[in-house]
């Protein structure tokens, strides 16, 4: 017979350490489905990876994306520990961890291979009206006039011309210029009231915070004295919850205190107008037409514009 030589105390230690470490058991546990599930999501975020390599820079945008990023990791890990702890079904799993991280994935992704285009119209354009005030070419000058000739005697070469022999006739004398009255200059009318909108200034945007776009900017005044923020030839990468902002100062990459919220941008592709609140009234200087991430609090685009 064959005793046990193991300790009591030998054997708690070993029972303890297998009761301290139920990780082995909680993978034990993971299906197939779930496997299968996530090699999929897996290969599918490598493609969309290989055909738009800045998907890789947007959870690292700023602090608020990389937070983001990590809390939605470490917040979806906590859950599956959970899940398993407690044996959730497997499929009930994959629906709780999947559908949500779907959602947030196409919320996220999907601006990079989605272009939103507008075209909308308006009386005037930016380039029509920066254009407009070309110089006109100088009038040439006129040719000088010749000194009128005076006919020579004929006579032999070298000689100096005879003297005609015809009396010379008495001068009279000038009259002499009486009083002139000068009429008063009329006031020049008053310029009429444009016609349509005016370009108050103009500008191009730049990409920020590492995104890429293109276009003009321009303010302008309609007759009634309302004013409309104008983008043409606009271009830029999508992103997700983009609004429209007008901020004092040039070269603005943030919101302070002053700036007017336009709305949501119409498209990351097109003309389009934003009207300024009614009653508006803008002082002489710079601003700032910057597009801006909302859902991270961060710039994308702006273009300054001086009145």
């Amino acid at each position: 017979m064959q005793l046990d030589t193991s300790t009591p105390q030998e054997s708690g230690l070993d029972g303890g350490a297998a009761a301290s470490s139920p990780a082995p058991t909680l993978i034990g546990r993971i299906s197939r489905l779930e496997i299968v599930t996530a090699a999929l999501i897996v290969a599918v975020t490598i493609v969309l990876v290989i055909l738009e390599p800045d998907i890789l820079e947007a959870p690292f945008e700023n602090e608020r994306t990389l937070l983001f990023t990590l809390g939605g990791t470490l917040l979806a890990a906590l859950a599956l520990v959970a899940m398993l702890w407690l044996r959730v079904p497997p499929l009930v799993r994959v629906i709780v961890l999947a559908v949500p991280l779907v959602i947030v994935s196409w919320w996220l992704i999907s601006p990079y291979f989605v272009d939103d285009v507008v075209d909308e119209s308006f009386a005037t354009s930016i380039a029509e009206q920066t254009g407009s005030g070309a110089e006109a070419p100088a009038p040439a000058p006129a040719p000088a006039s010749a000194p009128p000739s005076v006919p020579a005697t004929a006579g032999a070469e070298g000689d100096p011309p005879a003297a005609s022999s015809a009396p010379l006739a008495e001068s009279a004398p000038a009259p002499t210029p009486g009083p002139t009255t000068v009429a008063p200059a009329e006031p020049a009318p008053p310029p009429p009231p444009p016609s349509g909108p005016v370009l108050l200034g103009a500008g191009q945007f730049v990409g920020l915070a590492g995104h890429s776009g293109t276009g003009d900017a321009g303010i302008f005044q309609n007759p009634d004295g309302s004013l409309v923020l104008r983008f043409e030839r606009f271009d830029i990468e999508n992103g997700p919850d983009l609004e429209v902002y007008l901020v004092p100062g040039a070269d603005q990459v943030s919101l302070p205190a002053g700036s007017i919220h336009l709305g949501a941008l119409k498209g990351n592709v097109g003309d389009q107008n934003y009207e300024l609140p009614a009653g508006t009234v803008l002082a002489p200087g710079a601003y700032t037409a910057l597009v801006w991430c909302e859902a991270f609090s961060v710039e994308f685009v702006g273009a300054t514009i001086v009145i």
